[in-house]
């Protein structure tokens, strides 16, 4: 099969795989002058006011770590929103980008009560009260005035730490930032 159709059949069945969790998705499987690996670009409207690593996150959650590892290993993978282009993406920072200051981010986060507003806020069973974002972690940063700077900041070293939603920011992310830098706050 010519690599044309193996990459329209490929995108097909990605669209299939993600239709009913992202409506609308977008997908384009194909070559990218910048790299000389086969690219996978979605692109959904969903995506608009996320990370990168919350976009990728998104679309692992879907598509089955057999399909991924079989049929999309090594490939590049773009998650755009609608209207933005690759410059646009790779511009947005990562969570690598706030390693040097994630310990004055845990001490920030700590000292305006964050953690503990946040389990206010979801309630005796996290997990019952997340709905898969960072949707509450958000309110609560600005609940804590955080400026959106600052709360784009602390949402990377949570997802650093392993959150990827609220749940996850009471679970794993705090106990790694509290054992990594204990003395911080």
């Amino acid at each position: 099969m010519p690599k044309h159709n193996e990459d329209q059949q490929l995108a097909h069945e990605l669209r299939d795989l993600l239709s009913s969790a992202l409506p609308g998705v977008e997908v384009e499987v194909g070559r990218n002058p910048r790299w000389s690996r086969r690219c996978l670009t979605f692109r959904w409207a969903g995506f608009e006011n996320l990370l990168p690593e919350e976009r990728f996150y998104r679309l692992v959650q879907v598509i089955p770590e057999e399909f991924r590892t079989s049929r999309l290993a090594g490939c590049v993978w773009l998650e755009l929103a609608p209207g933005e282009s690759i410059e646009e993406f790779l511009k947005h920072p990562r969570s690598e980008d706030v390693a040097d200051r994630e310990e004055d981010i845990y001490s920030q986060l700590v000292e305006c009560g964050f953690f503990m507003s946040l389990a206010d806020d979801m309630g005796q069973v996290p997990d019952a009260a997340c709905k898969g974002d960072f949707s509450r972690t958000a309110r609560v940063f600005s609940e804590k005035g955080l400026s959106r700077e600052a709360g784009r900041d602390a949402k990377l070293a949570l997802i650093r730490n392993g959150a990827f939603c609220d749940c996850q920011v009471l679970g794993a992310a705090q106990q790694s930032l509290a054992s990594l830098h204990a003395g911080a706050a």
